[in-house]
């Protein structure tokens, strides 16, 4: 039993105290989510259970969290990691090994286990979790869900008492998010104490035995599973929750009207690709886009949605086929001129001192008066003289897309952009893209988000395990068909 009792905590560089008088009791074997908006605590909390609080992240705490009365917060790390295990957002974070049968014995080996033992858990691990599939495989080859299930084999092994996930659907396909909740199903009916931090939770929503709504710093609502999965609309909403059923928006979809026939447009003919020495990732690849459409890159983890979208750009070239803009076909380099890519995480493109001084890189002329209208289109005025590095993740999100506005980008690519992002961020960045496209610009989104697709894209192009590419415009019988091959 874990035992939350007055916890309060604040980090030494804040005044105010982001956890405040945190009670709550989990039994032995619970499925906890813990779920609300963005910075409202539940990252802090959980690093209040793994030990990351205080030893890692220093400050002031009040009363204890106790587990089966002894305080977790007296224990060191090395005590902690045989008794709670955490599974991260991106299991990159918490690799140490290059490949995957040494990664599952690198916990055992670093408690002090002798090898019959650390052979034993490894052994245990694989078979109960059925990973024999990815022993003596390079990290670096692993898809985002079967690196994952690497990682929660790692954390298994070491046999602790309680799991926490934090974010974990977050980078991870519709069949890795299936696989995902059949590790927890299993878990679970073992006897395993599970939090699992998520705002996509639609997967979890058989396991949940109870909810925690974080709001400012504390457990302001607590639900049962039948409660929380069929919360009035109005109410899920004014909390900031996503749906827990996202199959159902296909009754409830308005279909979008595409704008074909006016203005500029873009066409990919019999597009072709593979790397040096390997078979072809995409081919016989077609389709048009037109000013204002906004395309859904769909597929499985590893079909190629992030080499097509390299291609597109120009940061490839392409094997066979053509990629034209208004009739005139394009090189590599031509296309990286016309296009501008919102990363998945945008730290990696923000180089300037200041905002103001990133969205007028690269830029002719004096750009001040459109980048003071931009600012303030994206309500970011008030940071123009902050540093990019100091903004939270939706404000850097909406740094690199002032940049591509200012710049003219008529093409705009954008890489998983709901990923880990509550409802009221989810909401503002299709809105946000409902802009660019009313102002006639062409948007292409990878993404597994099925709630956002469903509120943000016109058409559809979903690629096949053969490279292909089927370009549909994203009526509702098209959107139920989709709903029922990822929901099903």
């Amino acid at each position: 039993m874990i035992a939350f009792e007055n916890f309060s905590f604040r980090y030494e560089e804040s005044e105010e105290f982001t956890l405040k008088d945190i009670n709550a009791t989990v039994g032995t074997g619970e499925f906890i989510l813990l779920t609300g908006r963005s910075g409202c605590g539940k990252t802090t909390l959980i690093r209040s259970l793994n030990g990351l609080i205080p030893h890692f992240y220093p400050g002031e705490m009040k009363g204890d969290i106790r587990m089966d009365g002894d305080s977790l917060l007296d224990m060191k790390p090395s005590q902690l990691a045989g008794k709670i295990g955490t599974v991260f957002q991106d299991p990159r974070s918490q690799f140490f090994m290059t490949d995957t049968t040494r990664e599952l014995a690198f916990g055992c080996e670093n408690m002090g286990y002798q090898r019959e033992e650390t052979v034993e858990r490894i052994a245990k691990a694989v078979a109960d979790l059925e990973l024999a599939d990815y022993l003596n495989r390079s990290i670096f080859a692993l898809s985002s869900g079967e690196k994952q299930q690497v990682a929660i084999g790692s954390v298994y092994a070491l046999q602790p008492k309680v799991y926490i996930f934090d974010e974990p659907s977050a980078n991870l396909d519709y069949e890795a998010t299936k696989r995902l909740a059949q590790i927890m199903a299993k878990l679970k009916q073992d006897g395993y104490t599970i939090f699992v931090v998520e705002h996509r939770f639609y997967y979890l929503r058989d396991l949940i035995d109870r909810v925690f709504l974080i709001q400012d710093g504390q457990i302001g609502q607590e639900f049962t599973r039948e409660e929380f999965c069929f919360l009035p609309e109005r109410t899920r909403i004014s909390y900031g929750l996503r749906t827990a059923w996202p199959e159902c928006d296909a009754d409830v979809y308005q279909e979008k009207k595409s704008r074909h026939g006016n203005g500029h447009y873009f066409a990919v003919k019999e597009l072709a690709f593979a790397y040096k020495k390997g078979p072809e990732i995409l081919q016989n690849i077609s389709f048009e886009a037109h000013a204002g459409d906004v395309i859904g890159i769909l597929g499985h983890n590893g079909a190629g949605k992030t080499t097509l979208l390299s291609v597109l750009t120009g940061l490839l070239g392409e094997k066979n086929g053509e990629i034209c803009y208004d009739g005139k076909k394009l090189s590599p380099r031509k296309r990286r001129s016309l296009s501008y890519l919102v990363m998945q995480d945008t730290d990696y493109q923000l180089f300037g001192s200041s905002v103001e001084e990133e969205l007028s890189l690269g830029v002719s002329g004096d750009p001040s008066e459109k980048v003071t209208e931009t600012l303030e289109a994206l309500e970011l005025l008030a940071y123009r003289e902050q540093h990019p590095a100091a903004l939270s993740g939706g404000q850097k999100q909406r740094v690199t897309i002032g940049a591509a506005i200012v710049k003219d980008s008529p093409v705009i690519y954008f890489d998983e952009p709901t990923s880990g992002l509550d409802y009221d961020s989810m909401v503002r960045v299709s809105r946000l893209i409902e802009q660019l496209s009313e102002a006639g610009i062409i948007i292409f989104v990878v993404s597994h988000d099925f709630e956002f697709i469903v509120r943000t894209c016109t058409e559809v192009l979903q690629l096949d395990d053969e490279g292909v590419v089927h370009n549909r415009h994203l009526t509702s019988g098209v959107l139920k068909s989709l709903s029922e091959k990822y929901f099903n």
